[in-house]
């Protein structure tokens, strides 16, 4: 078993490191094409079947032609029920829905590389003989607190994205009156976040109970 664990820290100490690396890696490239496309915006247009090289997509849904569940005749009885239609509404990168999609993949992004920066610099000082430090409880803390932030500034962006994509649904006809609106989601990681606080405290308290048998010994 002490075998097993001398080659499984240093196996997701080396993981965790990678994946830090691949998603700094991801968020310079992602602002780079952004800043590029921002730089070079241009109008007119293109291919239906082409995304242009200076508009985004954004994702929109719109209702079945039927939202009525479907029932079948024979036995035992079965039940069918349409599910929604997605698709992907190009919109110039200048435009607010734009900027508001670009912010979103920034900031998932950020998150994610903050997140396996502190995973990397937790692995990076945790010590197998004394494993409870007051710095890796702050960076649990911190952690947790990144998730609720994510969860807070992304609901703000897909509302106001929601909102801003309205005049664009106006300008749109779909057959059978299909209701159009943006495929969002109002979610993020808020539970995950609570977890790592919750787990920040426990931890602050096996530090306080280090610190006591130390004192005694």
């Amino acid at each position: 078993m002490e075998t097993n664990s001398h080659l499984v820290f240093p196996t997701v100490k080396g993981l965790v490191t990678i994946f830090y690396y691949l998603m700094l890696a991801v968020l310079i490239l992602f602002a780079a094409k952004s800043g590029l496309k921002l730089l070079q915006a241009q109008a007119g247009p293109f291919p239906l079947d082409q995304e242009h090289p200076n508009y985004v997509s954004v994702p929109v849904a719109w209702a079945p032609a039927s939202d009525k569940t479907i029932m079948t005749t024979g036995k035992p009885q079965l039940f069918l029920t349409p599910q929604k239609q997605t698709g992907q509404l190009q919109v110039p990168i200048r435009s607010i829905p734009g900027l508001l999609m670009s912010l979103l993949g920034i900031v998932g992004l950020v998150t994610a590389t903050w997140m396996f920066l502190l995973l990397r610099q937790i692995f990076r000082s945790v010590q197998i003989q004394s494993p409870f430090q007051a710095a890796i409880a702050r960076r649990i803390t911190t952690m947790g607190f990144l998730f609720l932030g994510q969860t807070a500034i992304e609901a703000l962006l897909k509302l106001a994205l929601w909102q801003q994509t309205r005049p664009y649904f106006n300008h749109i006809r779909l057959a059978n009156q299909a209701s159009l609106s943006v495929d969002i989601q109002l979610d993020g990681p808020w539970l995950l976040g609570l977890i790592l606080l919750a787990l920040a405290q426990v931890y602050q308290r096996g530090i306080e109970l280090q610190l006591e048998n130390e004192l005694t010994v």
